[in-house]
């Protein structure tokens, strides 16, 4: 027994740079938007496991942008506040720091890398279930899903991104594959529209990519498929938040969860059962269109809300041009707003990313972080990986995950394991870009300290 905890510690310590990257994920999703001690901190500590690289395989239409755009948001905070500490620049500094991190790695530790990022979400995934289940049976009702992340909507999109993590994986094993219902379950409980129609344009990736290499009868069949199985798991998960939040017996979601916990056990027969039954499988498919309509009955304010969004974004692009090199500055355009006459949207964010990048820190770091984007769905990998990307990138196109640094953490490590189109960096560049940037995070630490 002592002997296999001793050959565990071994393999942990030899994987040290991947278990450092998921335990910074475990932190940085309990952060939310960030705490600038904490990610600093962090920050340090991953910079220190980086100084030990040799060599590192990274793209650089993704490293120099992130790099570019967190050069403009410590310049735009100094033009704002005299000093670079109290906007995005330091905390957002944690995103270059993952990816480069990530892709230090040898191709056997990024697969570990990428199945233990997926484990992450399904254990968020798993405990967001069980907490909503014990407050709606101790305390009654409860409303929507929130978990680790504390906002519904930041986590319905994790969960979702989880979900095309793991078929990430399952193009390589399927060891994961009954990670997908919990996920599936999970998303469906927090109602989040905007996740919803992300997970709409990553299955559309998925099926183009699909077209691309088969006939048209076969990516038919793949779509049901894949369709009928979101419309199981999600179906699944949207009863158990009604018999726990719209009921008078909250208690009747347990046995719902119980027959969650069944699906996931026989989810590989449920896969088989689809392969050789493609009629059930466009059946199912076709019942996820009920599906759908019950999370929009479930959720009028979804249409008002979006419409809300589209206001908001409207008043984001008349600050556009009030700074284009550096914008007015993080966090102001929110007063800006509620001082110009106009509706109040009561936020922090412009319910699009690019968009309120360009309003507070200017044109350069809106078109970098528009290049990430692009690339990461642009690049030539593998299809479950192009409709991961898909799926960020349009759910930052109509919200703010991007700002939650546990999601974009998520996405930059996974992103760090993608190869293709990378090229070698030398340990000489490595060892200074993680210099510098454990500069930056130490300087964090003393102002914050100086100040507080």
């Amino acid at each position: 027994m002592l002997h296999s905890v001793e050959q565990g510690l071994d393999r942990l310590i030899d994987h040290y740079t991947a278990v450092c990257i998921v335990l910074a994920l475990f932190v940085l999703s309990m952060v939310g938007v960030g705490n600038t001690v904490v990610v600093c901190l962090l920050g340090l500590l991953l910079c220190m496991a980086g100084l030990t690289q040799q060599t590192a395989r990274v793209d650089l239409w993704i490293l120099l942008p992130l790099l570019i755009y967190d050069l403009a948001c410590l310049a735009s905070t100094c033009a704002a506040y005299g000093e670079i500490v109290s906007g995005y620049g330091v905390t957002h500094g944690i995103f270059p720091v993952i990816y480069l991190l990530a892709a230090c790695l040898e191709d056997g530790e990024r697969h570990t890398l990428k199945r233990a990022c997926a484990l992450w979400t399904g254990a968020a995934g798993a405990a967001g279930i069980g907490r909503f289940v014990f407050l709606a049976v101790t305390q009654g009702r409860v409303g929507r899903m929130s978990g680790f992340l504390g906002n519904p909507n930041a986590m319905g999109i994790f969960l979702v991104l989880g979900w095309f993590l793991v078929m990430c994986c399952t193009e390589e094993d399927g060891a994961l594959s009954p990670l997908e219902p919990l996920l599936l379950m999970g998303a469906a409980m927090t109602l989040s529209m905007g996740s919803f129609v992300a997970m709409a344009a990553g299955i559309l990736v998925l099926l183009a990519e699909k077209r691309g290499t088969q006939s048209l009868g076969a990516t038919v069949q793949y779509g049901c498929r894949l369709l009928a199985k979101a419309s199981l798991g999600m179906g699944t998960g949207l009863l158990i938040y009604l018999a726990g939040a719209r009921t008078d017996v909250p208690w009747s979601c347990l046995p719902l969860v119980l027959y969650g916990a069944a699906l996931m056990a026989l989810w590989r027969s449920f896969e088989r059962f689809l392969e050789a039954k493609p009629k059930m499988a466009a059946l199912m498919a076709g019942l996820g269109t009920l599906v759908a309509a019950a999370a929009v009955v479930i959720r009028p304010s979804a249409v008002a809300t979006f419409a809300e969004r589209l206001e908001m974004m409207a008043s984001g692009l008349g600050y556009l041009t009030a700074n284009p090199l550096l914008g007015v500055g993080p966090f102001r355009w929110r007063f800006l707003d509620l001082n110009d006459g106009g509706k109040y949207f009561n936020t922090w964010h412009i319910h699009n990313v690019v968009l309120h990048v360009g309003v507070e820190m200017g044109w350069i770091a809106m078109a970098a972080l528009a290049v990430v984007l692009l690339r990461l769905l642009g690049r030539r990998s593998s299809p479950a990986e192009r409709a991961l990307a898909a799926v960020f990138l349009v759910h930052n196109l109509m919200d703010t995950s991007f700002f939650y640094l546990g999601i974009t953490a998520l996405v930059m490590a996974a992103a760090g394991g993608f190869r293709a189109g990378s090229r070698r960096l030398s340990g000489g560049w490595v060892k200074l870009l993680f210099a510098l940037l454990a500069g930056l995070f130490a300087w964090g630490l003393c102002f914050t300290a100086m100040t507080s």
